[in-house]
């Protein structure tokens, strides 16, 4: 029996830092290796000194040289893998000026971990974090041994002290003990924890929020036990604020004093005054713009104070907003509007005057949004032609996910809105709406994705022709069902007018395919509709569309052909925007 280090590690990774020039394929030695299992062959084949070494100048001498190296190589390579009684057998052979080595593998028994003698000393025996870590150590008495494993159970264990706070802790013990007799490895290791330190009295630098609104946006008070993630709140918090154009949020580590640490906080501010800007294109909305402005402290409170004007071929509307940052334990933001908001489309025209509050929150992992709205909408739809004064209580829950925003390639979104009247508080009918919105995207391919949608939506109402065009279900158009123009379906009066439904069912399926570099193309079908009877009938559509990733997000171009209507009617459809 005799007894191997991790020396196998640091040679293993040596060897693959200076493997930086793999063979090319006019090289004059090809190189073949069997008996080794696939998911680590190339990493192995690559370490060998006669793949990066022997090119086509070598000579006869160095190549033999190189073969000769190869099976220590090997035996090394493997040894990391659990591979220690490993046979080697190579055939070097020339033909016609060109070299070929091929060489056998037979692994033998991998060494399996026979025992883990973990040992952690010091207060963070006591830490739940670390009980729970040493109930479920990460390497396995049974389980195969690997160097890897071995190494990412160390950092794992050093990295754990770290983000809680033991910066004196120390690694008194590492070391594997492998018997090839019975291939089995002994584990050693013991971490001396050292105390646990609190964080220091936190000092906000002055700038344009006072203490108070930092308090707001802090997770983290002096004397607390020190984590890591609390630190990486903070700096989110600040940078999703508004009000910073740079943070920096970093632990003095090295000048922990009497068991604190202190947090060091530079911070930039961001101008008072934001400006914007927007142009885009659909083809329900036509040509569309957006100017906006900012003040993004109002005053040392981090009160804002916004303004928003829209115009489209369909929409005019003018928005201003007041918002404070509550910062309490479950709110983080109240805030005041009013809008004002004109919309004429071929099925319907309105007119909307609002005034309300609303708060956000995160709950269970979801962005929540209550808001209560005074409505008073003019509106004429078909024969309805009418003024209604709503009193309007809501919910929203929401939630985004996407590995990439502009142009996500596994992502989605989906969220949930509950809203009502009751005729007995103001508001001139009573009804109760709940509208589910989702949207999912998978990517099957490395150039292809599928991409789903599905709006559906429910209204019971007391009097239901007044009801405001804004709170009816229409359907047809870019964001429906393509092939149909906008808001030109749903259930019709005794004219053939379209006046619009109490629910709505929309559906889509889409497949889309990269060609060229930004360049691709996508089928899809749609189907649904607006409607008063769950019973009536769907519409349906199908089409083909041209995709470009632009610089300012996908455009797609599509034409469809609503295959559900008699008449076929065949529609464009221009969208400019991000997938989410």
């Amino acid at each position: 029996m005799f007894k191997r280090s991790v020396f196998y590690t640091a040679v293993f990774y040596i060897t693959l830092f200076l493997s930086t020039t793999v063979r090319a394929d006019d090289d004059k030695i090809d190189v073949q290796l069997t008996g080794v299992p696939d998911e680590y062959s190339d990493i192995i084949l690559e370490g060998l000194s006669i793949v990066r070494h022997g090119d086509e100048h070598a000579s006869d001498k160095r190549v033999k040289q190189l073969d000769h190296s190869a099976t220590g190589e090997l035996k090394t390579m493997l040894a990391v893998y659990g591979y220690y009684n490993i046979e080697v057998k190579g055939d070097l052979h020339k033909e016609s000026e060109q070299w070929y080595a091929i060489y056998h593998v037979t692994l033998g028994e991998q060494i399996k971990i026979s025992q883990v003698q973990l040992n952690i000393e010091g207060p963070a025996l006591e830490d739940t974090a670390f009980q729970s870590l040493i109930s479920d150590f990460p390497l396995k008495e049974g389980a195969p041994f690997t160097h890897e494993n071995y190494e990412a159970a160390k950092k794992k264990l050093v990295r754990l002290g770290s983000s809680r706070g033991y910066f004196d802790a120390e690694l008194l013990e590492n070391k594997v003990e492998v018997n090839t007799d019975d291939n089995s490895a002994t584990i050693y290791l013991k971490w001396k924890s050292g105390i646990r330190y609190r964080f220091d009295t936190i000092v906000f630098p002055d700038t344009v929020i006072n203490e108070s609104s930092f308090e707001r946006i802090t997770p983290i008070k002096g004397g607390e036990y020190y984590l890591a993630k609390d630190v990486l709140k903070l700096r989110n918090n600040l940078n999703d604020s508004s009000y910073f154009k740079s943070v920096a949020v970093t632990t003095l580590i090295a000048e922990r004093h009497d068991g604190v640490v202190p947090l060091s906080i530079a911070l930039e501010p961001e101008k008072k005054h934001k400006y914007t800007a927007g142009i885009g294109f659909g083809t329900d909305s036509g040509v569309r713009g957006s100017l906006g402005w900012e003040n993004r402290y109002v005053n040392k409170k981090g009160h804002r104070l916004k303004a928003e004007a829209e115009l489209s071929g369909i929409k005019q509307a003018i928005t201003a907003d007041y918002s404070i940052p509550f910062g309490r334990k479950h709110i983080q933001e109240v805030g005041f509007n009013t809008v004002y908001k004109h919309e004429i489309t071929d099925t319907s025209e309105s007119t909307s005057y609002t005034v309300g509050g609303y708060y956000k929150r995160k709950r269970w992992g979801w962005d929540e949004k209550g808001s209560l709205r005074l409505v008073n909408e003019a509106f004429v739809v078909a024969l309805d032609d009418d003024t209604s004064l709503l009193l309007i209580p809501a919910v929203v829950w929401s939630k985004k996910w996407a590995d990439d925003s502009t142009y996500t390639r596994q992502g989605g979104r989906l969220s949930f809105e509950v809203s009502g009247a009751s005729d007995a508080v103001i508001s001139d009918i009573s009804f109760i709406q709940s509208v589910v919105r989702g949207k999912y995207i998978q990517s099957t391919t490395e150039n292809g994705r599928i991409i789903t949608r599905s709006t559906v939506g429910m209204t019971e109402v007391s009097d239901f022709s007044r009801l405001p065009s804004s709170l009816r279900f229409f359907s047809g158009g870019d964001n429906t069902i393509r092939g149909f123009d906008y808001e030109s379906l749903g259930p019709k009066d005794e004219s053939g007018d379209v006046v619009g439904g109490r629910y709505l069912f929309i559906g889509s399926v889409e497949y889309e395919q990269m060609l060229y570099g930004d360049w691709g193309a996508a089928v899809f079908s749609d189907f649904g509709n607006a409607f008063n009877d769950w019973a009536d009938p769907f519409e349906y559509s199908v089409g083909a569309g041209l995709r470009w990733r632009s610089p300012v997000g996908l455009v797609r171009i599509d034409i469809a052909s609503g295959i559900s209507d008699p008449k076929k009617p065949i529609g464009l459809h221009i969208v400019i925007g991000p997938d989410l």
